[in-house]
């Protein structure tokens, strides 16, 4: 009932909003280094601005969570949604300064591929965290829970075997070390992001 007067922090809302339309951008940079559709050390400096721009909207949202005593979703709720969002970005950037300085010689298609899968699971975090605002899309939510921790299952599996082919396959041994980190770094932002998926599930039930 006291929750019917309390006016909605919509600021909360926007900033998550802001935060996820920069973590898609983010990826989809990711994805073109890796398709090979432009210079890697710009896209890389890219990705790098748009990590940059993402932590200091990061940091926005949790000094205005600081400075709120009513918040529309539980305070810790709204903390670890925020540091989760930003750790998809931090593992996805990591993986494309690390293509930068690496330099590799080719770039295997699995490679292609998991770069999709997370991309795909950015997209689907962008819009589950879009239906924060509206809490009775509901069923909805929990969809995109399901398809974004079976996305991670996917891109655990792409990591895995694409690690195996190389140890049978790839002649030079720098090469697999190269691919077996940024691999390693991509299915770790797969990981953070069913973290997120997990975090606004929670935040859902415990709201309706």
């Amino acid at each position: 009932m006291l929750k019917s007067f309390i006016p909605r922090d919509e600021l909360f809302y926007d900033f998550f909003e802001k935060i996820c339309a920069r973590l898609t951008a983010g990826v989809q940079l990711l994805v073109k280094m890796i398709q090979a559709e432009g210079n890697t050390r710009e896209l890389a400096q890219e990705a790098k601005t748009v990590e940059h721009e993402t932590d200091q909207l990061v940091h926005g949202l949790m000094s205005h969570l600081h400075k709120t005593f009513v918040t529309p979703i539980d305070r810790e709720d709204i903390h670890q949604l925020a540091v989760s969002l930003d750790d998809i970005l931090d593992e996805a950037e990591a993986a494309a300064s690390r293509i930068d300085q690496y330099c590799p010689e080719c770039i295997p298609n699995e490679v292609r591929d998991i770069s999709l899968v997370l991309l795909e699971s950015v997209k689907l975090v962008q819009e589950m965290v879009g239906l924060l605002r509206n809490l009775k899309k509901t069923e909805r939510i929990l969809e995109l829970t399901v398809e974004i921790s079976r996305l991670e299952d996917e891109a655990d599996l792409i990591r895995r075997s694409t690690i195996a082919r190389l140890f049978r396959e790839e002649k030079n041994p720098f090469e697999l070390v190269k691919w077996k980190d940024i691999l390693e770094y991509i299915e770790k932002a797969t990981d953070c992001c069913e973290d997120a998926a997990n975090i606004v599930e929670g935040i859902v039930l415990e709201n309706t």
